[in-house]
């Protein structure tokens, strides 16, 4: 299956979990194309100043990868900065957040995983 740029979903949603100002998401896939293996695959951009708020995660578990910039992710009670070609992992049971304290946008891959 082939997902072309024009054709993606995106998507912006404020105040996430949260967080300051908007997030906005490309759905590189839906749920319902990848049979329910993951529940979202996105390319996500965070301005400066913006952030997802930190949240726990329950029945499933997120990946962050950064692809472009750099921010400050919160994993359970410590802070950490990502650089391109970071991730991190909040497994089921823990929680996380990301915001972006830079004067250029991060732009990150967010995987969710269901626990099955």
């Amino acid at each position: 299956m082939i997902s072309r740029e024009e054709y993606q979903g995106r998507r912006i949603k404020s105040d996430v979990w949260g967080g300051t100002g908007d997030v906005h998401f490309q759905d590189l896939f839906t749920e319902n194309d990848l049979g329910g293996r993951l529940s979202m695959l996105s390319r996500v951009t965070l301005m400066p100043g913006d952030a997802i708020g930190p949240h726990s995660h329950t029945e499933n578990g997120e990946v962050y990868y950064v692809l472009e910039g750099s921010g400050i992710v919160t994993d359970d009670d410590g802070e950490y900065r990502l650089n391109p070609g970071d991730a991190q992992f909040c497994a089921d049971g823990h929680t996380h957040g990301l915001r972006n304290d830079t004067d250029a946008p991060l732009v990150f891959l967010a995987v969710i995983i269901p626990n099955h």
